[in-house]
């Protein structure tokens, strides 16, 4: 089971119809729990797929070891589309984290997902308000 705070989660819904048409996508961290969002920018600027900026996702990574968290969840979303892995996704899964996919449309929907050797498992999110 992942858990993140609704604060850090419902951060990630408005950057993810912020980035409308495209791809949203960034870093989640914490201890135990969620409570970081790192929203980084994609430089694909596409609704199908995302790249994120470099220096951004170092200065992410940068951040998370000085606050001595761990970094949890890799997230982005499908604006056109559910919120299950595409091929793609399965494929740069290189990271041993969680992967979180928040869909837009036809209706909003997240799911958190185990990624490893292209073998994907759906992982129960729960949403907490304090921890």
């Amino acid at each position: 089971m992942l858990t993140i705070l609704r604060k850090t989660y419902e951060e990630m819904i408005i950057h993810c119809i912020a980035s409308l048409p495209y791809e949203a996508c960034g870093l989640l961290a914490g201890k135990q729990h969620i409570t970081e969002i790192y929203k980084i920018k994609n430089i694909d600027n596409s609704s199908i797929s995302y790249f994120m900026d470099p220096s951004e996702h170092l200065r992410a990574m940068k951040d998370i070891k000085l606050k001595n968290l761990e970094m949890i969840a890799i997230y982005h979303s499908h604006p056109y589309g559910n919120a299950f892995p595409s091929r793609k996704d399965i494929e740069l899964a290189i990271y041993k984290v969680y992967y979180v996919i928040i869909g837009l449309k036809p209706s909003l929907k997240v799911k958190a997902f185990c990624i490893e050797d292209e073998k994907t498992e759906e992982i129960t999110l729960r949403v907490i308000d304090d921890y």
